[in-house]
């Protein structure tokens, strides 16, 4: 269950975050670049959620990032080593996985991130705890699977609750630190299969009530939302201009209700102090992933990101 407040929060953020879930090497790779190309020409943001132990070999992907960052729009961050459920890893393969990602995207990109988008959405206290020592101070899952310490579903709008609030003097984190975004909704729905696409109108009625309670909405893109499907309802390699068009008519709703568009780390640090920033920080050239493999994660019942 989500947030139903009818009220608007104070000196709220009132902002959208597109976060592109799955990107990685040899995967799609025209459609992965015409979604960040076409946010990049409405002058919006978006956060790249990356798999890393999955990026760093296919010059298309890993220029197209880095072009992508380039323009100051474009935010990077953790959607783990592997795209593996992590409340299966024990704590200590969880802290090194997420500090052995973090280091290779300083390498590939030029800095570290302090977001971890969850695979599956799913992660435990362990999860947590890996995270904080990581130096990943925002996690994004999804509301359904946060943690009955940080969420009560039953009790959506409880003050007992985690969820990070952006609006004025809010400064709401987790024991570890670790702030709590989850999304809001996904462009498609992964709880049945094959995936459904969610009508924009139900992604506006979500945005609306979810930054009505907590200023700001995270809503989930995956590139196989913007492809033409075969005839067993599988993605193509070709690029649905109607997925793409319907995304930029969702941006112009968006801007047209007077919200804005950020990112993880801009939605926090519009009430909070931004981290110190390592100015020293070098890109590094393409570094292969361990596993020269192209995940397509599988999805299950209450999965999908």
């Amino acid at each position: 269950m989500l947030p139903t407040k009818a009220h608007a929060l104070t000196d709220a953020c009132n902002c959208v975050i597109f976060r592109l879930d799955d990107v990685q090497d040899f995967w799609l790779v025209t459609v992965q670049s015409a979604v960040i190309d076409k946010v990049v020409e409405r002058n919006e943001s978006l956060d790249l959620a990356i798999i890393m132990n999955h990026i760093g070999n296919d010059p298309a992907i890993v220029g197209k990032v880095r072009e992508s960052i380039a323009t100051g729009l474009i935010e990077t961050s953790l959607h783990g080593w592997n795209h593996v459920d992590y409340r299966t890893l024990p704590l200590k393969e969880q802290q090194e996985t997420l500090e052995t990602a973090n280091q290779k995207m300083e390498e590939l990109f030029g800095s570290k991130t302090r977001i971890f988008v969850a695979p599956y959405n799913a992660y435990n206290d362990d999860t947590l705890e890996a995270a904080s020592q990581a130096g990943l101070t925002i996690l994004s899952s999804e509301f359904d699977e946060e943690m009955g310490s940080i969420y009560d579903p039953d009790e959506p709008d409880s003050p007992d609750n985690k969820i990070y609030k952006a609006a004025a003097g809010s400064d709401l984190k987790d024991q570890y630190g670790v702030y709590h975004l989850p999304q809001a909704i996904g462009f498609y729905t992964y709880d049945s299969e094959p995936p459904t696409k969610t009508p924009l109108t139900r992604i506006e009625s979500q945005i609306d009530s979810t930054i009505a309670s907590y200023g700001y909405a995270v809503v989930t893109l995956h590139p196989q939302d913007f492809t033409v499907k075969d005839a067993n309802n599988n993605p193509t390699e070709a690029i649905s201009q109607t997925e793409i068009d319907d995304l930029d008519a969702l941006i112009t709703w968006i801007n047209d209700q007077g919200y804005h568009i950020g990112t993880f780390s801009s939605t926090v640090d519009a009430q909070t102090p931004p981290p110190a920033v390592d100015n020293n920080s070098t890109v590094s050239d393409i570094i292969a992933p361990l596993a020269n493999t192209i995940v397509v994660p599988s999805f299950r019942l209450s999965f999908g990101n």
